[in-house]
């Protein structure tokens, strides 16, 4: 039996999921605003590359077919400190925010 994954890509239509907050980034490394139409494009596809890639190394690394957890993407993301630091932080926080709304709830039905 072959362990390889097999990752089908299909090129993704031009659907701006990220061109607001790309061009705000932009601006805010000194860009002007707003920042040229084709230069947002270009960093779109830049990051949508580069979140399949991810998503594609975490799919390998993951025993479990169709199942990617937090840790594939850990071990994915290990050798890059600051990526792995702000994964365990925004895991954390969630952690927190989750708490949060559990007391809240409970503290709200008494």
């Amino acid at each position: 039996m072959d362990n390889q994954i097999e990752v089908t890509t299909k090129q993704h239509q031009r659907s701006r999921l990220f061109s607001r907050e790309l061009a705000m980034l932009m601006y805010g490394f000194g860009d002007t605003m707003p920042p040229l139409s084709e230069s947002v494009d270009v960093l779109e596809d830049i990051l949508i590359d580069y979140i399949n890639d991810v998503c594609v190394q975490a799919a390998k690394v993951s025993g479990r077919k169709g199942k990617v957890g937090v840790d594939d993407f850990k071990f994915v993301l290990r050798k890059d400190r600051k990526k792995l630091a702000r994964v365990e932080e925004l895991i954390a926080s969630n952690k927190d925010i989750e708490n949060a709304r559990s007391l809240a709830l409970l503290g709200s039905k008494d």
